[in-house]
């Protein structure tokens, strides 16, 4: 997935992304590790807040269910 792309989470939250953290920053085969998303409503309560905006928040890969097209 890519900037920009809007996601779906497991429990359903939709939002877009605006950044992505590498695992192994500067190496060219590193998973993403998390997104940088903000949300159209609600953030997930697992969700880290990274700033005074409730709706922009770091979430982990792994808890992206899939892009909406």
């Amino acid at each position: 997935m890519n900037i920009g792309d809007m996601i779906e989470t497991d429990t359903g939250q939709i939002g877009l992304i605006l950044d992505r953290e590498m695992l192994y920053p500067g190496h060219s085969c590193s998973p993403v590790r998390n997104y940088i998303v903000m949300w159209n409503d609600e953030a997930p309560r697992y969700a880290q807040l990274i700033s005074a905006n409730k709706k922009i928040t770091k979430l982990s890969s792994f808890a992206v269910k899939g892009k909406i097209k």
